[in-house]
């Protein structure tokens, strides 16, 4: 589905960083801890890191959506990262490392990435995570298509087919959960 050349954009590093930088002309990697990163680079089947790639440690920090707190990257004030995540074909969402606080960065990957990318949220057995995927695929499906796939935590995998605003109206439920989780 991606055509040659495609880059990737990940939330978190991993041994994710390394399929990637493996099967893609470049990955960039955005994570909030410097001693994981750093450990990421040193795996054993290490792919080293080439002069496309790109690696950042942006700390978790509170955004807003929707007078709700968020603790996420705020990836639009570095902004080496968020052109790469403009560019970026394939965008996985696997950090931060609670699954339930991964809104805001499935949000910031839906909203920036170009028609055509795929994005992949990790973690969809984590019931918050499969309600905010669900509500965000239900209210862009204009903008989106998506899938939910069996595999390894499950994953919810959306196709952007048009640029748009992006909507995102939570539920009494989320909207205190946030609150809960802040």
């Amino acid at each position: 589905m991606l055509p040659t050349g495609s880059t990737a954009f990940e939330f978190g590093s991993g041994r994710s960083t390394h399929s990637l930088r493996r099967s893609l002309s470049a990955a960039a990697s955005v994570e909030d801890s410097a001693d994981w990163l750093s450990r990421t680079e040193e795996l054993a089947d290490a792919i080293p890191k080439r002069q496309d790639d790109f690696s950042e440690v942006v700390p978790l920090t509170r955004c807003w959506n929707r007078l709700r707190p968020i603790e996420s990257f705020n990836v639009a004030r570095q902004r080496d990262s968020l052109l790469r995540l403009q560019r970026a074909h394939l965008i996985l969402v696997d950090s931060p490392p609670n699954p339930a606080k991964r809104e805001h960065a499935l949000f910031l990957a839906l909203d920036q990435a170009p028609v055509g990318a795929v994005v992949v949220l990790d973690d969809l057995e984590v019931s918050a995570a499969s309600r905010f995927a669900h509500r965000l695929a239900r209210q862009n499906a204009d903008r989106f298509r998506f899938w939910r796939l069996e595999i390894d935590h499950q994953l919810g995998v959306f196709y952007k087919i048009r640029a748009g605003r992006m909507r995102s109206r939570p539920s009494f439920r989320e909207f205190v959960g946030s609150w809960l989780r802040a």
